[in-house]
Formats: structure tokens, C-alpha cells, sequence
């Protein structure tokens, strides 16, 4: 029997009054991946009726009547993904399509979408509570740096004047503001929610008390950029459930509240939440594929969150550090329904989450977890209360690939490898059962100074790791490869650490075919440094590589086994003063030639257009595809 969607229209509600209503920049696809879906189906197990309206017309306020008003709120998100990232590449050009949206046409979502949509929600019904989230709201709940227009802006409370905003996954708070406007009506008595942020009246007073921190003013940040690390510091520091406190800060002469921090959903929880009853297909409305929904086609997620810390992710900040993970019975039933869905082949192409092998990995001293503030349980040593039991993770894929109906599972899911490297049984039988040829797996960089930067592992985990791949392969007969993700222009990456990556993958033969640049997002740490040129723990300088030029640059290097980027691989080294590295020697990376920068290069035929964005009211140049590939950054999409 088909399942049923959650209303997007008046007809089908069935003439009843909503509870709720969610506005999301996403189409609606009923699946738990999808933040809008999750948060609706969770809300209607509780008792509560939910409609969903998907990329509505931000400029008319009807549109925001589809569903008529609700009873006690609008739940508004700007989607599954930070609008700005969604929109723009790392070079801040348009990208050439939106994969959450039908056929994946761009322009189906405005800029910073929350703002736009709680002003027509507003419009639409006045006095009806607003409540924004989702990672957008998430992260720029406080004063960030905002990427693309190269300035610091405040809360995204005041910007859209939501009542309350939900920052983290939201399943605990959403439920409890649901309960609480049902019984009062009003806002005010959902400020003591955890993992709820709010702000003052201009007259109301400010919260005090030992447990309560007064961040620095959108003022003082504005006037001296340095402020921006303490905030992102505090944010970071206090993000711990059981032991965070409330963190204060000044907007003109309001305040804005952050309380701590919701503490995860329970194993039990996940389970519920991923068995509800999801259609696991777009709404009928739609006549045009949603691109998102084929790349998760036929994976199962385990669980979320995750221990690693990095500093240009937004996980820690927006998922959290613990991992709460699915039963193992939970993740089994739902991988026996599979083969009754419609399209099923019986491939599982991904049984994992943030990171596959932190499956029911955590803390194993409960009073050291409540107390602790470390941003990373892995970096830069791993935590010696830091459990890291593969058995959990190993038990399942072996039941999963002997399910009826099951022909393979594989594991796309990113793999925390210096923690593969800590069971004898895991990389052997990854190799052997469940990889599809290629593994994807993200070093980040070489250098000792750059991995410190970005609180990745050292490279001799990924060299070990990528030796015993090899060896599993070799044993098992296989011939899979190895796929390394890099980076380059994050905060302390130069021209001294580009080419010392360059040279580790000639000497690997590693030949990446994408390179993810560096994108500032709001509220990681990443971009606090990037913005204030300090690390804001050693408070050192660090150098920066801001602008197109060099930021080219240090991409072209690492294609320098690329012939068509030769010109540019050579023009990199010779101002770089490392020409010595041009020739035909084995020392060297590129053959003698011409050299030119790709910066400069003529954009004819499809390497790029310009043209005129009528939303920015702009000049805007639009990415090619592959432009796109090179630079694109892997932003944290889950809600």
C-alpha cells in the first residue's frame, strides 16, 4: 500500500486546521535524510498535525497560505544545506544546479533563505509564532562572518525576527515548543528549552548568574575582527549538553540568548525517528527528478554525529560530538524492507552516516563526558576515555550482506582511517565485501602544520592506512583503488605546504580528480582563523590565501599531473621561487613549457559565463560544470 505524504496542499488536508506548518527552500522528499521530513514525521508520531510547503515564492506572502494558518507555529528552514553554499562555489560563482530541487534547476531558493521566508510568514499571518532551524539557522545563531559579502553579520534571529531559533538536530526541542505553545500560546515560555536560542526585548533584562557568558558585541566584533575567535571559541567550548552554559551577546541594544546545548536523541529515539512511516520518494506533485534523492537512493543511515572535531566542519557545531547510533536490530529491520521498495536492486550503496565507523562508538566514563570541553575526542591525541570498538560496526555488515534480497552493501560514508588502523579484522573485510571498486577516503593534506590546522590525523595513518588497503586487496585479489580527497587554501595552507602535498602524491601516485577548496562557513573555527588571519587557540598569525589568485594557484598544483594544467602548475612555481621544480627529472612535478595563470585564462565555450543574477541585482559569474567539481566543498547537508 502507498504511503502517505504529508500535506502540502488545502485539499489535502481535508479542510482540518494544521498544528504546524514547515516551510523549507527544499522539495519535499518523505525521507529521515531530509531535515523538513524528519522533523514533520516526528512531530505527527507525537500527535501533532504537520503540513510541509516546499520552495515557496519568497517575494509573495500567498504562497505562505497554501496550507492555511497553522494553530501554533511555522517551522522555517532554509533546507538540508546553508542556502549561501547551496547557491555559490568556493569562488563565490553561481553553481549550475541545486540538487534539491526538481530536475535540479537553480533559482528555486533565495539568498540566505531563512530571512525572506520568515518575513512572508509573517505577512501571511501575523502573531502566528515563527520558529527557525536547520543548519543555516544553526550556525549563524550567534555574530559569524558571512563569506559572501566579506563581513561580519549578526544572529540571524535579529536579521529575520523569528520568535525562537532551534540550533542542532532539533528532534528534542521542536517536540517541546509543540507542547508548550499548545498549553500557553506564547513564545516567552519556551526560552528556558535547551538548545533554543532568543532575543530580548530592548527592555527586558539580560540574564545573569555564574553559569551565563557574555560574548563580545556584534559592536565590538565589527570593530575589531579579533572578537570573532573568542565567540567561535565559547561556542565551541559550551557545546557540551551536560556541561555547557548559556552564552549571551549584545545586538545594539538587544540581546540575543543561547542556551546550552539539547542533549542527543537515545539509540531508542533514532530508531524511532528513521521507523517512522517515510514514503521514501518525492511528493506526487513533482514531474521532474530530485538529483539529492539518487545519491542516497538505497542507503541506510546508522548514525549521527561525530567525534573527529575538524576545524572547517560544521558537524561539531551543528550535530554535535557524541554518536548516537541506530540499534543494531533497527538498521537490520529497516534493511529487509529495501527490497519492497519501489526501484530497489538489491545494492545497499551506503551503510553509514558522518562517519561509517563511529558506529556506537563514545565515551566510556560517563562522569569524564559531563564535564569535558574538548572540541575533538580524536585530536590531537585521542581521548583515552574514547571508546573505539569496531565488533558493533563488523556484527552488522556481516548480518546485512546476508539478508535476503541483499546482493551488495557498500560503504560510501566517510571512514575515520587512524581508527580502522586500531582493529585487526576492519580494513581486510572493507576491502573484501564492501567497497564498489573505488574508496573514498579524506586525508585533507600532508603537511604536519596544515593537518595541525585542520585537527586532522597525521599523514603516516593515511599512508599505513592506504599500504593495508593495497595489502587487503592484493590477498583478496581485488583490484579497488584508493581515492584521496585534499584540500588546499585552508588558513595556514601557503605555497611551502601546497607543493610538500604535491610531492607526497607524486611519490604515492595518488591523482585526485577533485579538490575541494576552501570554503569559509559560518561558525567553524576554520573561518574564524581564515577571517582574522590568527589561530585563535595559539594566537598566532596564520597565513591566509584569500584572494583568486593564489587560491588558483594552489589548486592547479595539485592537478600538476594534469597536462592541460601545466601552464598554471609552472606559473604557480616560478612565483613561488620553486622553478627548480620544473624539468624532466624524477624530482620534478611538470615538463619545461609556457606558464600562465588560470586566473587569466580566456573563458570561452563553456568554462564559464558571466551574467546577470536579478536576485543579487549583480554581476555574477556562473561556474562550469567542472569548475564546480574542482572547488566544491562538502557542506554539512544533514538538517
Amino acid at each position: 500500500m502507498a504511503r502517505r505524504f504529508l500535506p502540502m496542499t488545502l485539499e489535502e488536508t481535508k479542510g482540518k486546521q494544521l498544528d504546524v506548518v514547515l516551510v523549507t527552500g527544499d522539495a519535499y522528499v518523505d525521507h529521515p535524510s531530509w531535515g523538513v521530513s524528519a522533523i514533520g514525521r516526528w512531530l505527527e508520531a507525537h500527535g501533532y498535525s504537520v503540513g510541509i510547503i516546499a520552495q515557496p515564492d519568497w517575494s509573495d506572502p500567498a504562497s505562505f497560505q497554501a496550507l492555511g494558518e497553522p494553530r501554533l507555529f511555522f517551522g522555517i528552514t532554509a533546507g538540508n544545506m546553508d542556502s549561501m553554499v547551496n547557491r555559490y562555489t568556493a569562488s563565490k560563482r553561481l553553481r549550475s544546479a541545486d540538487a534539491y530541487a526538481p530536475g535540479g534547476e537553480m533559482g528555486h531558493r533565495p539568498d540566505r533563505a531563512t530571512i525572506p521566508y520568515v518575513a512572508r510568514a509573517r505577512q501571511a499571518y501575523p502573531g502566528v509564532p515563527v520558529v527557525i532551524g536547520g543548519i543555516e539557522a544553526s550556525l549563524r545563531r550567534l555574530v559569524h562572518f558571512d563569506f559572501w559579502q566579506n563581513r561580519i553579520r549578526g544572529s540571524i534571529l535579529m536579521d529575520s525576527k523569528a520568535d525562537l531559533l532551534v540550533f542542532g538536530m532539533g528532534e528534542r526541542q521542536i517536540l517541546e515548543i509543540a507542547r508548550r505553545l499548545d498549553a500557553t500560546g506564547d513564545p516567552k515560555a519556551c526560552r528556558d528549552i535547551p538548545g533554543v536560542a532568543y532575543a530580548l526585548g530592548g527592555k527586558e533584562p539580560k540574564p545573569e548568574g555564574e553559569n551565563v557568558i557574555e560574548l563580545p558585541t556584534l559592536e565590538e566584533c565589527k570593530k575589531d575582527k579579533l572578537h570573532l575567535n573568542r565567540v567561535t571559541l565559547e561556542m565551541y567550548k559550551e557545546s557540551n549538553p551536560h556541561c555547557g552554559r548559556t552564552l549571551i551577546q549584545k545586538h545594539g541594544a538587544r540581546w540575543v540568548v543561547q542556551n546550552p546545548p539539547a542533549e542527543s536523541i537515545t539509540t531508542q529515539e533514532m530508531d524511532q525517528l528513521h521507523e517512522l512511516p517515510y514514503a521514501y520518494a518525492p511528493h506526487p506533485c513533482y514531474r521532474k527528478p530530485i538529483p539529492a534523492l539518487n545519491s542516497i537512493a538505497g542507503s541506510v543511515t546508522i548514525n549521527r554525529g561525530c567525534s573527529g572535531g575538524c576545524s572547517f566542519c560544521a558537524l561539531t557545531i551543528h550535530q554535535g560530538k557524541d554518536v548516537t547510533s541506530r540499534s543494531h536490530e533497527s538498521v537490520i529491520r529497516e534493511m529487509k524492507q529495501l527490497p519492497k521498495r519501489k526501484g530497489f536492486n538489491g545494492i545497499v550503496s551506503d551503510l553509514g552516516g558522518p562517519t561509517a565507523n563511529m558506529f556506537h562508538m563514545h565515551c566510556t566514563n560517563e562522569a569524564a563526558n559531563k564535564v569535558c570541553r574538548r572540541v575533538s575526542c580524536l585530536h590531537p591525541v585521542r581521548c583515552k576515555h574514547y571508546g573505539t570498538d569496531h565488533k558493533p560496526y563488523l556484527e552488522l555488515l556481516r548480518e546485512a550482506r546476508e539478508l535476503p534480497g541483499i546482493k551488495r552493501v557498500y560503504i560510501n560514508s566517510g571512514i575515520r582511517y587512524d581508527l580502522a588502523a586500531l582493529d585487526d579484522e576492519f580494513v581486510e573485510e572493507l576491502a573484501l565485501h564492501h567497497v564498489q571498486g573505488q574508496l573514498s577516503v579524506a586525508p585533507e593534506h600532508a603537511g604536519e602544520e596544515a593537518l595541525m590546522k585542520m585537527r586532522k590525523p597525521d599523514i603516516k595513518y593515511f599512508t599505513a592506512f592506504m599500504e593495508r588497503f593495497k595489502e587487503a586487496n592484493r590477498k583478496a585479489g581485488k583490484k579497488q583503488y584508493m581515492v584521496p580527497y585534499f584540500q588546499c587554501a585552508h588558513p595556514g595552507v601557503g605555497p611551502e605546504e601546497t607543493i610538500a602535498l604535491a610531492l607526497y602524491m607524486k611519490e604515492h601516485r595518488l591523482k585526485p580528480r577533485q579538490v575541494q577548496m576552501f570554503m569559509p562557513t559560518p561558525s567553524t573555527i576554520s573561518t574564524a582563523t581564515w577571517f582574522t588571519g590568527v589561530d585563535p587557540y595559539t594566537k598566532q598569525d596564520v597565513f591566509i590565501a584569500r584572494d583568486r589568485k593564489e587560491r588558483s594557484r594552489q589548486r592547479a598544483l595539485l592537478f600538476f599531473w594534469k597536462r592541460e594544467e601545466h601552464p598554471h602548475v609552472r606559473e604557480a612555481l616560478i612565483a613561488w621561487g620553486r622553478s627548480d621544480l620544473i624539468g624532466r627529472g624524477k624530482e620534478c612535478l611538470v615538463p619545461p613549457g609556457p606558464a600562465y595563470g588560470a586566473w587569466s585564462r580566456p573563458r570561452k565555450g563553456g568554462r564559464g559565463s558571466v551574467r546577470y543574477d536579478t536576485h543579487m541585482g549583480m554581476q555574477v559569474e556562473r561556474a562550469s560544470a567542472q569548475e564546480e567539481a574542482e572547488e566544491n566543498w562538502e557542506a554539512v547537508a544533514s538538517r
